[in-house]
Order: C-alpha cells, then structure tokens, then sequence
C-alpha cells in the first residue's frame, strides 16, 4: 500500500511529475491518480483504497487546486479524517507554489504549507521533508475516511449541478461551525452557528445546499432545513407582531420534520422533543433556517437556532443585524460567473468570447442572472452570445421593465441592476405557455418549497376537469423551466419545487400575468381547499407543506373561497396547539364575514365563538368570556333555544365560566344544557353524553359530590352501552367516576377502577399516550391517598420518566408530575427529597408559564407548605404571603385558590405562634368560604376545622368545642362516616374535649390544623 497520497490538478501535472519520481526514487509509495477526474464525475474505490492507506496525504495546492471538484472531495476527505484521529498536522502536508497562501483552505493548513521555489535544491529539500513527513505520521487514514449518509429532515435537497466557486465561503462556514474545535484560528464565543448574508440572487441558499452535500460526512446525525421564508417576504423585517408567527411556523416545520403531533405539543414541547432527538441520536447535526427575516429580537434568533450542543446552525439573510459570525456572500469572481455562463456552450470565436466577458460585466457576476442567461443559452442552440446581449438593450423599454428596474434595485442595489432585469424578462421569452402559468402559479404562492402536488392540483382546477397526464404534462413544463434556471427542484420525495423570490417578482410585474391573476388565485384557492378537506389532519406531514402557501393565499380576503380557506388555516393553527395565531385568523374571519354577510349570519356566529375558544385557549378568559356570552344571546335570538350550535354555545359560556372558578354560572348553564340536549337530541348521542360528564365534574369542583357521582356511574354505563367498553370516551368516563370516588374518599371503589382503566389504556392507547401516562399519574394519586406511598411513589417516579421522554421536560403534564412526585416524598416525611423538586418546579414554572400562571402560584404554595413541614416557617410565610397577594392581582379576592392561599399563610401563622393574625384571617377565609362556595363545600368545612384549631391553640375551648362539633356533624353529613376528613373531624374534637377535661388535671392532646398544598394531579 502506497504510504503518500498526492493530490493535485491535472492542470498542474507537468510540475508535479517530477516531484513524485523523485520521492518514488527516495523509496517512497506515492499514489498518484492518472484518470484526471477533475470535474468530479465520481470518485473511484481505487482511490477511496488509497486513501483509506496513505500515512501522509500531500496536496499540491496551487491557484487551480481550490477549483477542481475532485481536488476539493479528496481534501475534505483526508482533512476529516485526519481531525478525526487526532493530530491532524502531522497527516496532512500542503505543497504551496504560489508566492502567498491565500487561496489555502482551511486556514489550518496554511502553517504547514511547503514552498516550491527556482532554487537547484529545492525539490531535494521538499523530497527530505516529505519523506521524514511520511515516516513520522501517526499511521493510516483507514477506515476514518469511511463516512455515514446523514439523513435528511424534512426532504434532502439536491444542490446544483452547475454550482462553481465559493471554496472560500464554504470554509469560512465550516470555521465557524466548528469554532470551538480550531480555537487558534477563531474566537469560540459564538462557535456553532454562523449566518450568510448577501443580496437577493447571489446564491445565499444554493451555498449552504452544497456546502451540506459536501461537508455532510461532518454531521452523521443529520441534516434539518427550515424555510422561514414561509412566513414572511424575504429581504423584509418581520412585521409587527409577526415575529411570533415566524416562530410558529418554524416548529411547526420542525414538528412536522421529526413527525411530531402538533396537536399536542405547544411550541416549548417541540424545542424540547427536538433536543432529546438530536441528544438521543447522540451525533452532530447540521440545522439549517433558510430566508431569515430581518431585526428579529435576539431571543427568537436562540429559538431558530438547534436546541441541542450538537447541532451546528446555519441562518441565510439579508439582514446584516445579527450577532453571529458572518459568512458574506458577494456576486461570484468574473471568471467563475464566466464558467458557468459557457457551461451552456463554448463561445465560437474570439469575438463571441469577447460578448460572454461583455455579459458577465454587464450584469455584474451577480449569479441568478447570470444562470439565467446561461438558461436562454442552453434553450435556444441558435441563440449566439451576441444576439443575447442585443436582446438584453431591446428588452429595456416600457413602463412594465421601468417598474421592474425599480422594483430590483430595492433588493439588488448595483449599478447592473437594468441588466439583470432585462435578463430576467428575457428569460421568460420561448417559455410555452403551460410553463409560464405554473410558474405564475408559483409567482402568487409563498417563497417556500412548493409541493408538486398542489401546482398540479391547481392545474386541473385551472382546466375545470382531471385530464389524464396532467401531472406528466406539469413535470415536463417544469423541467423546461428549470432547464432555464427559473425554477428548480428541491426534493424528490414527494417532489418539491422552488422559485427564487427575484424570478417571482418579475412574474408578478408582467402586465400578462396580471390579466390572468384572478383566474390563477380562483384555481389555487380551489385546489388549496380541496387538498386541505381530503387530508386534512392538523399537525400531519400531509398538510405541512401545504401550509405555507395556504397562508399567503390568505393574505388577501376577496371571495368566498379565500374565506373558507382562512377558516380553515385558522382551524389548523387551533388544533395544531398555536392559539395566539388561530385568533388572529379567526379575528379575521370574524371581521370579513360581519361586513359580507352580517352579524347574525350563522357562519358569523359559528366565527364569533371560535375566536373566543381560540382566545381561551391562550388564557385570555377576558376577551372569551364576553364573546361567549354574546354568541349564547345571538344565537338564542337568530337559531333558537333548540338549535344544535344554541346548546353548543350554552355548553361553551359554561366552560369558560367553569375555568373562571365561576361555578355559581357555571353549574345552572350546564344542568340547562343536559336538560334541553336530553329533550332535542335525546339520551345517547354523544353530545349528550358529554353534557352529563361536564355537569357532573362542575359539581365535583363544587364539592357536591351527592349530585356528581350518580351522573358520573350513569354516564360510565351509556357510554359502554353506546360507544363499547374500549372507546377513549368510555375510558375517560371510567377515569372521572373512579376520581369522584377518591373525591369522596371511597378508596376502595377508586382504585380498581383506576387500576382497570390504567390497564385497558395501555392496551388501547399504548404505553406511551398522553392518557395512559395521566392514568398512571391517577393511580398514584389514589395510592398515596391511601397511604400506599410504597406503590404510589415508583409509578410517579416512573410516570415522570416516561414524561420527560415523551412530552419533555418543560411540557405543563411534566411539570405537573414533578409536582406529584414531590409531594409524594413529602408524604413519606422525606423532605430532603421533596424541597429540591418543588423548589425546581416552581424555577421551571416560572420561566415556562410565567410568574403568573396558575400553576406557578401552585408551585409557590406547595414549596411554602414544604418549608413549613421543615419547620422553616421564615422561608414558609415569606412565601405564603408573596403568594396571597399575587394570588389577590391575578385571579381576585374570591377564587378558591385565593381562598386557600389566605387559610395557607393563617394556618402558618398560628404554627409560628401569631394567632392574633391567623384568627382573623381564619374568620375572613371562613366567612368568604361559605359565601363563595356554600356552607357544605369540603374547603369550607376545612376553614371550620382551622379556625376551631385557631380557638383552641388562644386558649378559648368553648368556641373551639363548638366549631368542631359543627364540623364533625357536617362532614358525617356531606362526607360520610369514614370519610378521611371526617375521620380527622372526630380525632380534632376528641383532643379538644380531652384538653377542656385535663385543663383541671394539667395535661392535654393536640388536634391538627389542615394546610392545602396542591395534591397530585388528576385529569380527564
């Protein structure tokens, strides 16, 4: 096996001949590679052989070297290698013939470049060196030069075939992709990612293209491409407000790549699913965000970037604003743009090479026109270089070029700009019509990877009939086309197209294209709905690249089509999880259809109330709630009180009451509702069914569990009746009748039905579904109500495992179960495990959902209650109080949280020795407990319990004694016999009529006081 591998051009073959004999004659194995593949037509095993068994590769690295395709593969191939076992410098030698080294790339190797110089010795001493070179290398390259096909995410793009030059920006890319890993030749602060600007044309994304095809070896894990020019005009700075809808669409893009349900996963759950994929994969990865839009906050820029240390990122712009390292793509040199100009034909002459310079120069090196022009070339063979350049200074003329002109100039500031516009007009010229109209069709769609089957789709609507061969017929269309460098396909699988936004515009600006425009927009709307309507699953790969283009149709609302095609991108934006951007369309939709068809119009009142779901949804009851309560009059007033979408209306103002902590609202709405669904739709259809679930569990929030749990066992029954005992609804109907039981403390009829519904979920649903997971959550919240902390503590162990790994680790469900885990410890009296994971989830809670949220409120309230079982009640009131005052400003005086927070910080008062504060907020919490949620509720029987505590510990048996009797009798009542709660109740009376007996003999027993921390999560 040959111990040098001496890589060089053909083109410098005549100096380098001599050097190889002269090291073959020093007793050295040289391979040199006779075939002289400079252009790449593929790389032979005897080379890759060769390779794989040289100790020392020797490039001899003139001004040509960087040109040559096959001299650039062999390179990058020994260079991987090399960094890849490790003491690079010593396997790789540069033989430099030129008088300066800035053509070397990478700039590592500039240091180990070898001079050729005119001195007598010169090839003796470059002879020595590269023997003691060869003899001192570490070993073989072997099977380092061997690398894995990365996969491509979502499709692999295909490059160019007549890509030339850019050898430089290619590893001024790699340099600061890999930064850290070459810290003497770059700063490492911003290692990882880089962002390539230029003007529009230039090649910005056709240079991270081949730069992934040819690097690819250096990412096994992957290669990932984001367009985010699907949500916005390329070269434009986000809109108000649209940075957030950038954002939804890139992980909407990213979901539908790793084949995510976006239906359940909200932005945050797909960052975190895509971190643990790459970190699963375990290799590093190249992710690509093509078509940036300009002054995005540095804070959307992070979540562009990959969510995981091995992912290198790459962003293309126009924007010049971001603090990233720069890779600057200008028009190519003049004799590369000369290059690829000829590809298409050698100029005949002296004088037709003469107009090919004229060209280049006139329009500037700059390289879509240049490929343009080059596509005129290809298509016309009778078509000379000096008829192009006169047709450039005749197509110059007319208000249409003038716009034109002016329209690029804004994107392609040069003083070329008339030129290249010309070309661009010009290459539309001997385009059959069937080409121009997809490439119109194309020109009124968004700036992203465009599926062939929607342009043919909307070819058919365009003929009013499927004619056999349409998709063979567009195929052939669109070849020509790319044949002319106006469009290109960018995958195969399915096949995508692409048109740079430069082409497009010059499209959109002929007079010829806007005559034909409304018919073209009446066909795309109509094939665009017809692929959503036959496919349409949010959040399926089937409709992510159909999105894009849906939402540019949208922008412009001028027929009924457009209308339903809104609605419809709104509704994928609700069940994809994005409701901030489903309200904004559905505002839309609701503002469009109130002008064209007025307000009481049923599509408008079915607008109006999925604008206010959307709007719950995001949180924002207060801009719900009054649409709700406006589409229940409307429709009462337009539909009727029968109507389907009256009770449905009925059903909604009551949820959103419910959510409110509005029970008082709530409960009459929906006992209304089961009421008139039972008479119109009758007992079974599943609409009523589900009034009698959500009636049932308003009752339960209420504490009225009399009334719950007989709805609860009816609804379980019809449901097995109607839907059959392994229906989702019959599960879920099973899952919120064993929790009223666990409400009531009937442990006993709970847990086997949690135990059976956990049982049939997995073999419904799978071990890994939303459900099956909250199941498992629900059975070790009965267990630990059970005192069983033995079984409950591994399943929320394990159910918090399976969370992380499935939904991630920020995901609300997550969160929640490191929250019942938590208390779980806390439980087992293991504090010192339980203070760490509440104190990480109220961190985690607040930089997810916001110090305001809900939830983050929880989390304050239970690590509070945590301290306090530490004795540390200074760290307990602090929070306490933090809580009730935030608890007060966000939610008000009267929800139950708030009421809880208020007997939370009393009853760690009276633990702290201060009952002159605990009292008087244990009488407020009492009296505003039994105005708020009635005399019976189990929180306020609790309040009862607390304040008879509160008496007791100030030394004032009798209203102690009195208050206890109350509440044993009313928890006997509400509660039963051998309810927990009642079972304390009896306990706490017991002390207090033991202490008012030893008050004479000088001893006495303590009751307990009831602090409530959030307890273990149950859902459905």
């Amino acid at each position: 096996m040959d111990e040098v591998f001496f890589s060089y051009p053909r083109a410098d073959r005549a100096a380098v001949l001599p050097l190889v004999r002269a090291l073959r004659d020093a007793g050295l194995g040289v391979f040199l590679d006779e075939s002289g593949i400079d252009e790449f037509e593929g790389i032979t095993d005897e080379i890759r052989s060769a390779l794989a068994g040289a100790r020392l590769f020797v490039a001899y690295y003139s001004a040509t070297y960087p040109t040559r395709p096959a001299c650039q593969w062999e390179l990058l191939t020994a260079f991987r290698a090399a960094i890849a076992l490790g003491r690079a410098s010593e396997r790789i030698l540069v033989i430099n013939p030129e008088p300066v080294a800035d053509h070397v790339q990478p700039v590592q190797l500039r240091d180990a470049r070898y001079g050729v110089t005119t001195e007598p010795d010169s090839t003796t001493r470059l002879v020595e060196r590269i023997v003691a070179r060869a003899e001192g290398s570490p070993g073989c390259l072997g099977d380092a030069i061997a690398s894995k096909r990365p996969v491509w995410r979502p499709l692999e793009h295909l490059g160019s075939e007549r890509f030339v030059g850019r050898v430089d920006e290619f590893w001024q890319l790699h340099q600061a992709l890999h930064a850290f890993e070459y810290l003497a030749t770059q700063d490492g602060a911003a290692a990882g990612q880089a962002v390539v600007i230029g003007l529009g044309g230039v090649g910005k994304t056709l240079l991270v293209e081949q730069y992934a095809r040819r690097f690819a070896a250096f990412y096994p894990g992957g290669i990932y491409w984001f367009t985010s020019a699907a949500s916005h005009t390329p070269d434009a700075p986000a809109p108000d407000g649209g940075q957030a809808d950038v954002l939804a669409q890139h992980y909407q893009q990213v979901a539908a790549a790793l084949a995510l349900d976006s239906t359940v996963l909200d932005p945050v759950q797909v960052r975190e699913a895509a971190r643990q994929h790459i970190q699963n994969v375990g290799e590093p990865c190249l992710w690509i965000v093509d078509d940036v839009p300009g002054e995005l906050s540095p804070g959307a820029v992070r979540e562009l970037a990959a969510p995981h240390p091995l992912g290198r990122t790459v962003m293309t712009t126009r924007w010049r604003g971001y603090q990233l390292p720069v890779v600057d793509v200008d028009v190519l040199h003049a004799d590369e743009a000369y290059h690829l100009l000829t590809t298409a034909r050698i100029p005949n002459g002296s004088d037709e090479e003469t107009h090919a310079w004229t060209l280049v120069q006139r329009l500037g090196s700059h390289a879509l026109a240049i490929d343009l022009a080059r596509g005129c070339l290809a298509d016309q063979p009778s078509l000379t270089y000096t008829e192009l350049l006169d047709q450039l200074v005749d197509t110059q003329d007319g208000d249409a070029f003038q716009e034109l002109v002016e329209d690029l100039y804004m994107q392609v500031p040069t003083d070329h700009t008339s030129d290249i516009a010309a070309t661009f007009a010009r290459s539309l010229h001997h385009l059959d019509d069937h080409a121009l109209t997809l490439l119109r069709i194309a020109a009124l769609l968004a700036p992203a990877p465009l599926p062939e089957r929607l342009l043919t789709t909307i070819s058919i609507a365009l003929d009013h009939q499927d004619k056999p061969g349409t998709g063979r017929a567009d195929r052939r269309a669109l070849s020509a086309a790319q044949r002319r460098s106006l469009i290109r396909q960018t995958g195969t699988e399915p096949p995508s197209w692409s048109m740079h936004a430069l082409v497009s515009r010059t499209l959109t600006l002929h007079p010829e294209t806007t005559r034909l425009r409304p018919a073209l927009r009446q066909a795309a709307l109509t094939a665009t709905m017809h692929l959503m309507q036959a496919v349409y699953t949010p959040g399926r790969l089937d409709l992510a690249d159909v999105m894009p283009h849906a939402r540019t149709l949208v922008e412009e609302l001028d027929t009924s089509e457009s209308l339903a095609l809104l609605d419809s991108v709104a509704r994928y934006d609700y069940e994809s999880g994005q409701p901030t951007s489903a309200s904004h369309h559905y505002q839309r939709l609701t503002d469009a259809r109130t002008t064209e068809l007025g307000e009481d119009h049923p599509d408008t009142l079915t607008s109006r109330n999925n604008l206010a779901s959307a709007y719950e949804s995001a949180g924002d009851l207060g801009r719900a709630m009054p649409l709700y309560e406006q589409n229940l009059t409307d429709r009462i007033r337009v539909l009727g009180e029968d109507h389907p979408d009256t009770l449905t209306a009925r059903n909604n103002l009551a949820s959103a009451y419910e959510s409110a902590g509005d029970l008082g609202r709530a409960i009459p709405l929906y006992e209304q509702n089961l009421t008139d669904r039972i008479r119109v739709l009758g007992e079974d259809p599943p609409d009523t069914l589900t009034s009698r679930n959500n009636l049932a569990y308003a009752y339960e929030s209420a504490g009225d569990l009399g009334r719950a749990m007989p709805l609860y066992e009816q609804n379980l029954t019809d449901r097995i009746r109607v839907l059959g005992e392994d229906h989702p609804d019959t599960l879920t109907a099973r899952n919120n009748l064993a929790g009223a039981y666990e409400s009531a403390g009937d442990l006993g009829r709970a847990i086997p039905l949690l135990e059976q519904t956990l049982t049939d979920r997995i073999r419904v649903l799978g071990e890994d579904h939303p459900n099956t997971l909250t199941s498992r959550n629900n059975l070790a919240s009965a267990y630990s109500s059970a005192g069983d902390l033995g079984r409950a503590i591994p399943l929320f162990e394990q159910t918090l495992t399976d969370r992380i790994r499935v939904l991630g680790e920020d995901h609300p469900n997550t969160l929640t179960s490191r929250n019942n885990l938590a208390y779980a410890y806390r439980s087992a009296g293991d504090l010192g495990r339980a203070i760490p994971l509440y104190e990480q989830n109220l961190t985690d809670r607040i930089r997810v959902l916001g110090e305001d949220h809900p939830d983050t409120l929880a989390s304050r309230n239970n690590l509070a209650y945590a301290y306090r079982s530490a004795g540390d009640l200074g760290r307990a009131i602090t929070l306490y109080e933090q809580n009730l005052a935030d608890r007060i400003r966000v939610l008000g005086e009267d929800r139950p949280d708030t009421l809880t927070s208020r007997n939370n910080l009393a009853s760690a008062y009276s633990s702290a020795g201060d009952l002159g504060r605990a009292i008087t907020l244990f009488e407020q919490t009492l009296t505003d407990r039994i105005r708020v949620l009635g005399e019976d509720h189990p929180d306020t029987l609790t309040s009862r319990n607390n304040l008879a505590y509160a008496y007791w510990s100030a030394g004032d048996l009798g209203r102690a004694i009195t208050l206890f009797e109350q509440t044993l009798t009313d928890r006997i009542r509400v509660l039963g016999e051998d309810h927990p709660d009642t079972l304390t109740s009896r306990n706490n009376l017991a002390y207090a009529r033991q202490k008012a007996e030893a008050v004479q003999h000088g001893s006495a027993a303590t009751p307990a006081t009831e602090a409530v921390p959030q307890k273990p999560f149950r859902a459905d």
